[in-house]
């Protein structure tokens, strides 16, 4: 039950952070989930249509695994820009 209390603190301080942040650093960071979610989705859509309709072609399923990647990377860049950025000038 110990780790459950500090759990619980822990979220409690990063919520309480977060709301802290600037409005300009909330939309920023809600934009990016927003292109995060257009990459990921295309990349799963690509992975789905590949598999089910054109047998598996190794270069389309690399270009979606590709893109995949790229929307989590797109994520953190993101965060970590904003959440550095409102830290810095405010």
């Amino acid at each position: 039950m110990e780790i459950i209390s500090v759990l619980n603190k822990s979220l409690k301080k990063i919520i309480t952070e977060l709301r802290k942040l600037n409005n300009h650093t909330k939309v920023a960071i809600k934009v990016g989930i927003n292109i995060f979610l257009a990459f990921f989705s295309l990349g799963a859509v690509l992975i789905l249509v590949n598999r089910t309709f054109y047998g598996i072609d190794s270069y389309i399923e690399f270009i979606a695994v590709s893109i995949i990647k790229a929307s989590f990377t797109i994520l953190a860049e993101i965060i970590i820009g904003c959440l550095l950025v409102d830290y810095i000038f405010n």
